[in-house]
């Protein structure tokens, strides 16, 4: 049944990835100079990739990555993302992005 699930899941990135694959890039270029706009825009796509991939409400991959660790795949992912974010955001990207979500919006 795990593997089902983690199955569904990358699925699930996958397709989304495919489909937010240009505008990422795009705002991603915008987001590194500084575009508070582009950087907004990014996270309201993890959000709702998240949300399409899991039907969770306002979270962010990261922060449901980092609140579901105990769970060998999430924790896996959760290391892949925080390697991945570390150049730009540093070290335990996961558990900030958890910390400040729960914070501001009451998770």
């Amino acid at each position: 049944m795990a593997a089902l699930k983690a199955l569904r899941t990358l699925i699930g990135y996958i397709l989304c990835g495919l489909l937010f694959i240009g505008p990422f890039i795009i705002l991603s270029v915008f987001a590194l100079f500084g575009s508070v706009w582009a950087f907004n825009s990014l996270y309201s796509i993890d959000i709702a990739i998240c949300s399409i991939c899991h039907g969770t409400k306002l979270e962010s991959i990261s922060a449901r990555s980092f609140r579901l660790s105990h769970d060998k795949r999430y924790h896996y992912q959760m290391r892949v993302i925080d390697f991945l974010a570390k150049p730009f955001d540093g070290a335990n990207h996961c558990k900030r992005a958890h910390k400040w979500e729960r914070k501001v919006i009451n998770l």
